[in-house]
């Protein structure tokens, strides 16, 4: 599923974090790893390219690191814009997964410079799993959340959430749509769409929503308490790549668990 997992560290906080998601992930067949670390070109103090030493040979012992717990581990120092950088190198390496931490920056600094994690999510042509670095990190109940809005963009996450699922205790579907009184063919549609997706006995369970998904689905999240929302995004052509959708952005943005962004497929 997730053979090759490409890291995108910084060596701040969140590397410890990445480092324990990794070892989850191998439970789940990863095998091999790239580590990646992006001198950014993002702002007016931009790392000078001598600085490229340091960070090769900080790279060289966390990948001797995690060379000793059994990974296949490459890593590689790239100049640029992080969030196209990291998406670029996944493509280079061929990786099936971008592991990538998620601060939770502010909308101000948003604004100004941008986010890493969103700039990839938008960019990503393989699944991307944001990993919350925030003071606010929410455990779950281990509990697989997707959400759906039946769409082709959907499908790709609807097969992996298929995939996934077996890996947690409790699986749910979610699709937000009129579910109010007078909304009983949209009420109707959706639950028919989300039980086509339990063809298991596990006992997946169903939600349908009312309200604005950019809403529902990150309180839902938060309800359960979810470990992981996967979520679909626009296709991979030029012009959508630069369209994450708004649903998908609010979840990145608002989650306080880790989300798995699926691009659609060709």
């Amino acid at each position: 599923m997730f053979k090759h997992v490409l890291v995108a560290i910084d060596f701040s906080s969140a590397w410890p974090m990445l480092r324990q998601r990794l070892q989850a992930l191998r439970a789940w067949g990863a095998e091999e790893v790239t580590l990646i670390y992006v001198l950014s070109s993002r702002y007016p103090a931009t790392p000078e390219e001598s600085h490229r030493s340091h960070y090769e040979k900080r790279l060289s012992e966390e990948a001797a690191a995690l060379e000793a717990e059994d990974f296949r581990v490459n890593w590689q120092v790239r100049v640029g814009e992080p969030g196209g950088e990291v998406v670029a190198a996944a493509q280079d390496v061929g990786a099936n997964l971008v592991l990538l931490g998620d601060r939770g920056y502010s909308r101000l600094r948003e604004f100004f410079v941008g986010s890493t994690a969103l700039d990839a999510a938008r960019l990503t042509t393989c699944p991307l799993w944001l990993e919350p670095v925030k003071d606010d990190r929410r455990e779950g109940a281990d509990v697989v959340l997707l959400a759906t809005d039946g769409s082709n963009a959907a499908k790709s996450a609807e097969r992996l959430f298929q995939e996934l699922r077996a890996n947690f205790s409790r699986a749910v579907a979610a699709m937000a749509t009129c579910a109010s009184e007078g909304c009983d063919r949209e009420i109707a549609d959706a639950k028919a769409h989300l039980q086509q997706l339990d063809q298991s006995d596990d006992g997946m369970a169903v939600r349908v929503l009312d309200g604005d998904p950019r809403q529902v689905i990150p309180a839902l999240a938060e309800e359960l308490p979810a470990d992981l929302v996967i979520i679909g995004k626009r296709g991979r052509n030029v012009m959508q790549q630069l369209l994450l959708g708004s649903t998908a952005e609010a979840v990145c943005r608002k989650a306080r668990c880790a989300v798995l962004v699926v691009p659609q497929a060709d």
